[in-house]
């Protein structure tokens, strides 16, 4: 994985996009790009990806948690919690341990970019200018 071209944002600085989402094989911008945090971790916007994804996200602001349904399943992430439940249409409960915590910044939640990868199974990767996400199950 190539880090050099994503650069550390600092707290408070706009974030705009300016790096391509490769998402299930469509160039996609979104409103914000990959960013390196202090943490030394990549992340993404989590409710910009998932509704690309053709997933929904609910946000509890009080709480600082996300629900984000993408097909049958649902992941309940908590900013500064590595802990996510994953839970089937099915009712099956699936715990995932994310590599980052998650945080909140200007009422955004980000995610560390592997959480679609742990929570639903998605291919992700970070090649030079490009982050890719897409479903190996998809025809």
């Amino acid at each position: 994985m190539r880090r050099a071209s994503l650069r550390p944002i600092p707290k408070g600085a706009k974030r705009k996009n300016t790096m391509p989402y490769n998402i299930q094989g469509n160039t996609v911008t979104l409103g914000t790009e990959p960013f390196l945090h202090a943490n030394n971790k990549h992340y993404i916007p989590l409710r910009d990806v998932a509704e690309s994804l053709g997933g929904s996200v609910s946000y509890d602001n009080d709480a600082k948690a996300s629900a984000v349904a993408i097909g049958q399943w649902t992941a309940n992430v908590s900013m500064a919690d590595t802990s996510v439940n994953v839970v089937g249409s099915d009712g099956s409960n699936t715990p995932v341990t994310l590599s980052a915590e998650p945080f909140v910044q200007d009422g955004q939640m980000f995610v560390p970019f592997d959480f679609f990868r742990d929570a639903f199974g998605y291919n992700v990767s970070l090649a030079g200018d490009t982050l890719s996400i897409t479903n190996p199950n998809a025809a």
